[in-house]
């Protein structure tokens, strides 16, 4: 079992792995560590781990292609998901929440829902402002497309002829 100054010891190395792009040694720090003992604040750092490898990769790895590993990024969200009760009314849960759903899930609808609580929770935080906003900026693209989508459909209606409407091409 860690005693308080270990675990503050294990906090702020993982703090400089994190900084240096090493999310993998993050993992295996906190993996060593038997689940029951773990808590609520190095469950929430093995999930901002696991996102940030999926999103970043080691040392920048995934930084300029746009991929996205989806079963780390489902597997942080389950972990933030297994301290809910603990995390729901703490900004720092809500913002990893809010980060990991925007790179989930196709629609920001349910990132948007946590940037609220953690602005809400956090008002003059400037990080929780951005992600409110990026998400808003989203939801109006998400909306732009989706009503481009529906015109594009109306204008193939409109424009193909009778006979080849349900003819599915070979």
């Amino acid at each position: 079992m860690m005693n308080q100054a270990e675990e503050a010891k294990l906090l702020e190395q993982l703090e400089q792995w994190n900084k240096k792009d090493e999310y993998s040694r993050c993992i295996r720090a906190i993996e060593a560590i038997p689940e029951q003992e773990r808590g609520y604040l190095l469950t929430v750092k093995l999930s901002r781990a696991y996102s940030n490898l999926a999103v970043l990769g080691d040392h920048g790895e995934h930084g300029t292609d746009s991929e996205v590993d989806g079963n780390l990024i489902q597997y942080a969200i389950r972990l933030l998901e297994s301290v809910r009760t603990q995390g729901e009314n703490d900004p720092y849960w809500n913002s990893r929440m809010g980060y990991s759903c925007l790179m989930a899930y196709r629609s920001a609808a349910t990132a948007y829902e946590y940037a609220k609580c953690w602005l809400a929770l956090a008002p003059d935080d400037p990080a929780a402002q951005k992600l409110v906003r990026d998400c808003e900026e989203y939801l109006e693209e998400e909306k732009a497309l989706e009503i481009d989508l529906k015109e594009r459909e109306e204008f193939i209606r409109r424009e193909t002829p009778d006979d080849e409407k349900g003819v599915i091409c070979k």
